[in-house]
């Protein structure tokens, strides 16, 4: 499908600033690695940083977006759904991964962890929908949680939000320590969350 100017403005300009921070690119890069005029590049924005904004909020609010990351059914078992959200992680590592740095993953990994750090400084407003993802995040796997003790697969005397923001953590915890190496390693964040899995389920 062939992709709109929009879309090829978004992508050009999200890869130059994830690569190189926003002070590190010019207009002129902008529209050197989109192919456009500056005419076209300030239709779709009237700033630099008009642009990066509108950027972020399409790569990274919409992306890290539960709703957007994981596909589910409300009645899949906590066991399905840690597989649900494993696979949505992983398939968004690789998007993100193949938009970045194709051909360095701890490259890409550390450069959009930075840019996060940057995005809260330039734009609280975009922070506070960021944290709002990661408390809805929280807040699906407390139901996932709650309905699975209904069912009796796990264990019914734990600390349902303490659990689901555990599975959180172990997500954003992995990301941020993995993104010092070879990018997040999506395997290993499956073990730990199995290994969370065990000790609430019933025997």
């Amino acid at each position: 499908m062939r992709k709109s100017n929009k879309e090829k403005l978004y992508r050009a300009a999200f890869r130059l600033f994830v690569t190189k921070q926003f002070d590190g690119v010019s207009i002129s890069d902008i529209e050197k690695e989109c192919g456009m005029t500056r005419g076209t590049v300030f239709y779709y924005a009237k700033t630099k940083l008009d642009l990066f904004k509108q950027v972020i909020e399409y790569y990274v609010i919409d992306t890290q977006n539960v709703d957007n990351k994981v596909k589910f059914d409300y009645g899949c078992s906590l066991k399905d759904y840690i597989d649900l959200y494993i696979n949505g992680v992983g398939k968004t590592m690789e998007e993100l991964v193949s938009l970045i740095d194709p051909d360095s993953r701890d490259n890409a990994s550390r450069a959009y962890i930075s840019t996060l750090l940057q995005v809260c400084t330039l734009f609280p407003d975009i922070k506070h929908r960021y944290l709002i993802n990661v408390n809805n995040d929280i807040a699906r796997w407390a139901t996932i949680i709650n309905a699975s003790v209904s069912r009796n697969e796990i264990k019914d005397d734990i600390d349902v939000l303490s659990i689901a923001r555990q599975f959180v953590s172990a997500f954003y915890g992995l990301s941020i320590i993995d993104s010092m190496s070879n990018g997040l390693n999506v395997p290993q964040l499956r073990e730990h969350m199995y290994t969370l899995y065990n000790l609430i389920k019933k025997m």
